[in-house]
């Protein structure tokens, strides 16, 4: 038995086999509805109204007729403007150029002259990915549980809508697209090319993209059917196409400098070192740093409180957009724990001092309606322990201190509104690299740019691949001591690893 479900201010109206789960109709209707927990119920935020009456979206089975109204898509702040080098001007095929970053939270699309190598334009949007959950381990679990198809289906609909945009600013036929470039995580990339992601879900995560390839874009995208799509390949399991774009587009690979770049999202993917040598390795930095698992937290979208501060003794913070706050992304996260830690309202091990109750459990209160829990807390002490253990145990691979590294690169919107002293504060980064810190911007998609510009690059990227030591941390001896110390907020020993 079917029933009518209505989807507001779609005005679509589908019909739905009893028993379907309203957060999978949603998802296979390809409409973007944020569920950062993929549908657990564990983070209360796919909120929808049924017939009037508000309820999660995850939670209601369909038993009868709905209309269902969504709440306004967020615009999400996107980072779209990033480092890149200048390069020779031979691209694989003629005609005009795209370039994508496939990102976690967000997607971003260049459109490029191919005889001048010119941007004439860039477009962006939240991954519609996100109804499968805000971070890749949600999505990989989705696809391994039979959403591969829809998941595809999602990520290409939004490139081409994506390009058809920027097409159209620049009165130009995507038919006439030569080349596709495209960089992103190692599961962004097989959700977008249709490749089971089960590889990625089980030890010992290998990557299934290792060797550069070119592949025929008009099965794949076929707004644009006689391009060439770049395949980039992954480093590991966890550090993919997107890293390799980073280290491009700041010449990592070319500098006698010591080099750390981080870029930080639900995984914090690194690399460290130079011309001569480089390694690199993921963390499991989970959701916590871009809004999810946060019981107020959301998305760095107008409401989200960015930053916050001191300002006579008190506690002062600036809001997306204006107006009143109704949440705290990530960046605005990291600021409120070095606040209420210079406060003494949080101790070193992550306490709160607070004796107030919220729901049974302690809080730090920003708003009347914004506050942090103690698990809260607790989230963010586990990614950025995560994060500084993975930089001071490849510090440590490579026979190095934390004093011989020149400069660190932070990639990524989170990366660039981040305050750097407060990220030192909190030991998101080991306090010892303070006042080498530089924003590069969104990097991986200048890395697209760049191969969609050079034929020459993508060879180079194999090589790059192929040079580049991945650090396996969960198998390292000292990881979990390094990883617990790397938690607390107390200030560690000069070079703490040991």
């Amino acid at each position: 038995m079917n029933y009518n479900i209505t989807l507001l201010p779609q005005g679509i109206t589908l019909s739905v086999p009893r028993g379907s789960k309203l957060l999978s109709v949603l998802a296979d209707a390809g409409v973007r509805h944020h569920a950062p927990c993929g549908g657990s119920g564990k983070c209360g935020k796919c909120r929808v109204l049924v017939n009037d009456r508000e309820v999660l979206a995850c939670g209601i089975t369909v038993d009868r007729d709905m209309t269902v109204t969504l709440p306004r898509e967020d615009r999400v702040r996107v980072l779209d403007r990033g480092a890149e080098q200048e390069t020779a001007l031979d691209p694989l095929a003629p005609g005009f150029l795209a370039a994508f970053d496939i990102g976690t939270t967000t997607v971003v699309c260049f459109l490029l002259d191919g005889t001048t190598g010119a941007e004439l334009g860039r477009a962006s949007m939240p991954n519609p990915q996100a109804i499968y959950g805000s971070d890749v381990i949600s999505r990989i679990r989705a696809a391994t549980d039979g959403a591969l198809e829809g998941q595809s289906r999602l990520i290409r609909g939004a490139m081409t809508e994506l390009l058809r945009q920027v097409c159209g600013e620049a009165e130009v036929s995507p038919t006439a697209v030569g080349v596709v470039s495209v960089v992103g995580n190692p599961a962004m990339q097989q959700l977008f090319l249709g490749i089971p992601t089960d590889n990625l879900a089980a030890v010992p995560f290998s990557p299934v993209l290792t060797r550069a390839e070119v592949l025929p874009c008009g099965n794949i995208l076929p707004c644009c059917p006689a391009a060439r799509v770049l395949v980039v390949p992954d480093i590991s399991g966890y550090v993919g196409a997107d890293t390799l774009g980073c280290v491009l587009a700041t010449g990592l690979h070319e500098g006698e400098e010591m080099t750390l770049l981080v870029d930080i999202g639900t995984n914090g993917e690194m690399v460290l070192g130079n011309r001569d040598r480089m390694i690199a390795c993921s963390t499991a930095a989970g959701p916590a740093l871009e809004g999810a698992n946060i019981r107020c937290g959301m998305r760095a979208a107008a409401g989200a409180i960015d930053h916050v501060w001191l300002e006579d003794s008190q506690v002062r913070f600036s809001v997306i957009g204006g107006g009143a706050a109704r949440g705290i992304c990530g960046s605005g996260l990291i600021d409120a724990a070095a606040v209420f830690l210079d406060l003494g309202m949080l101790n070193r091990r992550g306490r709160i001092q607070s004796t107030g109750l919220r729901d049974g459990e302690r809080f730090l209160a920003l708003t009347e309606d914004v506050f942090l829990t103690q698990e809260d807390i607790r989230q963010l002490q586990l990614a950025k322990g995560a994060i500084q253990a993975g930089i001071r145990l490849m510090t440590k691979a490579l026979g190095l201190k934390l004093g011989d590294i020149d400069r660190v690169l932070l990639a990524g919107a989170f990366g660039t509104y981040l305050d750097p002293a407060s990220a030192c504060r909190i030991g998101l980064l080991p306090p010892e690299l303070a006042g080498r810190i530089t924003a590069v911007g969104n990097a991986a998609g200048g890395g697209a740019k760049m191969l969609a510009r050079n034929q020459a690059l993508l060879p180079l990227c194999q090589e790059l691949r192929d040079r580049i030591e991945f650090l396996e941390l969960a198998k390292l001896e000292d990881f979990p001591k390094t990883f617990a110390r790397a938690m607390g907020f107390e200030p560690q020993d000069k070079e703490g690893a040991e």
